[in-house]
């Protein structure tokens, strides 16, 4: 396991590039930023919304999906109020939404759009999860999978051929996808779990019927291509910058946690559910990294803290099981805490984290593991 020169990004990072000094692309894209002439990015949207804007024939000028946090404020604030569009919001409901998920919700409402509420069958939803957990090792895998279905379904159904994304990932947190143009060719490489990538028969398995399935559809070609529908990143065309980001929204209304989410030290990202800690934990555990190192690294580069100061961080928060919402977790997937352990084994990657005579992970009494001496920082 090899670590970022510059940032803590492993190479067990899925689709990171390093180059020949041992430097990440995610600690290239600032450089890359500095590079680009926002004003003219900025001129650029400006042609783009103009040519999508309605002008009269009664539909939205775009759509803009939402979960609630900093990002879809941001969004929203830009588009309606810098640029004077009309969008619908479409907001993929999750099974797990906490209070302070719906009060952002609600907050963005409050900036004065129209918003659509997808509510997914929550049977066929907690099934989708437990075979996520089970299969996958990501319990949030509809939320991950119809968050992106959704709006493009949306856009077929009201004629609305723009849909504006917040930032690119790949171009925030390193990847070969760092275009301007989200569609389905960068869902499939970059973003979820497909169905034509799994076998029916598995689902079956697990008492999901792929008749029931239908929210989680991607529109077809034909669709599509009736419509117009195109999507772009935000972030492609202004310059994204968490601090300046969570002031301007903050002014919004924008809520953030009470205190540090489990599993980082901040408390402005993925406040909205439950089980996102649980993600993050099985993040940690497949590839040996997690969200603290995602913020670590992004405060590295951009010269908040040190290189040493973030791996601190990083032993400190990260790779903890996420207890707050452990039980309520545990019931409602229906499992016990040792069968939560072998679901656990079954996804860890054995190489980065200690373990017996018989192969097995060694746990401390709160059944957390450790991982391997960061001998390579």
């Amino acid at each position: 396991m090899k670590y970022c020169k510059k940032c803590l990004y492993p190479d067990t990072k899925p689709l990171l590039i390093f180059d020949e000094n041992g430097i990440c692309d995610a600690c290239k894209a600032p450089e890359k930023k500095e590079k680009i002439d926002w004003d003219s990015r900025r001129k650029d949207l400006a042609v783009i919304l103009e040519k999508y804007r309605s002008k009269g024939n009664g539909k939205y000028d775009c759509i803009i999906p939402i979960s609630g946090g900093k990002d879809s404020h941001f969004q929203v604030h830009t588009i309606v109020n810098e640029f004077g569009l009309k969008p619908l919001l479409v907001n993929f409901h999750p099974r797990d939404l906490i209070p302070l998920g719906r009060k952002n919700i609600e907050n963005i409402k409050n900036i004065g759009v129209d918003c659509i509420e997808f509510t997914p069958n929550p049977h066929i939803y907690k099934k989708m999860e437990k075979f996520g957990l089970i299969e996958l090792g990501d319990v949030n895998w509809p939320e991950h999978v119809g968050i992106f279905t959704v709006p493009f379904q949306v856009a077929v159904a009201y004629q609305v051929p723009l849909i504006i994304w917040g930032e690119n990932p790949q171009m925030e947190y390193g990847g070969p996808g760092g275009g301007m143009i989200m569609d389905k060719e960068w869902l499939e490489k970059y973003g979820v779990f497909w169905f034509d990538k799994i076998k029916p028969t598995i689902m079956t398995e697990h008492g999901i019927d792929i008749e029931d399935l239908k929210a989680y559809n991607y529109p077809s070609d034909e669709e599509l291509k009736r419509v117009g529908v195109t999507g772009i990143f935000l972030g492609q065309y202004i310059k994204y910058d968490i601090d300046k980001i969570l002031e301007t929204v903050e002014k919004l209304g924008f809520s953030r946690n009470p205190e540090p989410k489990e599993g980082t030290y901040t408390d402005w990202e993925n406040l909205d559910t439950k089980f996102t800690g649980m993600h993050d934990y099985f993040k940690w555990i497949k590839f040996g990294y997690g969200r603290a190192t995602d913020h670590a690294s992004l405060d590295i580069r951009a010269g908040k803290i040190t290189r040493e100061e973030g791996l601190k961080l990083v032993k400190e928060f990260e790779g903890k099981i996420p207890e707050k919402y452990m039980q309520d977790f545990l019931e409602d997937m229906e499992i016990t805490r040792e069968g939560f352990y072998k679901i656990v084994d079954k996804f860890a990657n054995k190489e980065l984290f200690k373990t017996d005579a018989k192969g097995s992970l060694v746990r401390d009494e709160n059944g957390n593991i450790e991982k391997l001496i960061y001998d390579n920082i």
